[in-house]
């Protein structure tokens, strides 16, 4: 099963499952400073958290179209800011119903493109130090071997398929498209395109999961990308696939974002 088809998976079930070994980590990662990334969202189902975000605007966030699909119809989704803990009762954490989902377009099942999505939610964030704005500033291009940290509350064990309670980080690294899309790596299946990107490390030991979907990758404090899927966690040759916040999606973000004409 792919990591795709899992984030899918984990909309129908609600990823109900909360680990007790709060000791492990992303995959290989490592816990962050709580509160230290305020631009993060929890997407949830039924209170359970199914995919990560960014905040662009006070009533946007920045998430992976596949995190929303028709066999969640008659949940309740929510968008959490202002989180560390999934599980505690944070006072930080402000709490808002989903107006509306805007995905990039209609996401075919044998395609990976256009895995992007924006939230509209029901008010406006109160920002704070604890809920901020992190706005997408990439360009078409990152270069290869360039390094990238990526946040979420994705499962910290590739083999137990449960999201972490706190959020965690690790740092990965940008692999060409081209080596990513030949024989020894994805072999075109799917297809790396130029609005996506790979990123992982040689061994496989770091990388995003199940749960980091929609969350950022972010290098040299830039935010590049969104975390879309791959096959499987962890896998040296199977590394992380991401879309690239290019021009194209900037440009589409900044019109769905912009006020109505009034006349």
């Amino acid at each position: 099963m792919t990591r795709y088809s899992l984030s899918l998976f984990f909309l129908v079930a609600g990823a109900h499952l909360i680990p007790e070994y709060f000791s492990m980590e992303i995959i290989g990662g490592q816990e962050v400073p709580p509160h230290s990334r305020p631009f993060m969202a929890s997407i949830q189902y039924n209170g359970h958290h199914t995919c990560g975000g960014v905040l662009i605007h006070p009533q946007w966030v920045l998430t992976a179209a596949h995190c929303h699909s028709q066999l969640v119809k008659g949940q309740f989704p929510t968008v959490v800011l202002g989180a560390h803990s999934l599980s505690k009762n944070e006072p930080s954490k402000q709490t808002f119903e989903i107006k509306k989902f805007i995905p990039f377009s209609r996401l075919r099942s044998n395609s990976k493109s256009n895995d992007i999505m924006l939230v509209k939610l029901h008010g406006a964030a109160n920002l704070n130090k604890h809920v901020q704005l992190l706005h997408p500033r990439s360009n078409n291009y990152i270069r290869s071997g360039t390094k990238c940290q990526v946040t979420g509350w994705g499962t910290t064990d590739s083999k137990v398929f449960s999201i972490s309670d706190t959020l965690q980080e690790v740092t990965v690294t940008i692999i060409d498209r081209k080596l990513c899309n030949s024989q020894s790596y994805y072999n075109h299946n799917p297809i790396i395109t130029k609005d996506m990107i790979c990123a992982g490390d040689t061994r496989g030991t770091k990388d995003s999961c199940q749960g980091d979907s929609g969350g950022p990758l972010v290098c040299k404090g830039i935010f590049h990308a969104i975390v879309s899927g791959g096959h499987k966690c962890g896998i040296a040759n199977k590394p992380g696939i991401y879309t690239l916040l290019n021009k194209k999606y900037q440009a589409w973000i900044k019109k769905n974002l912009a006020p109505p004409q009034t006349y």
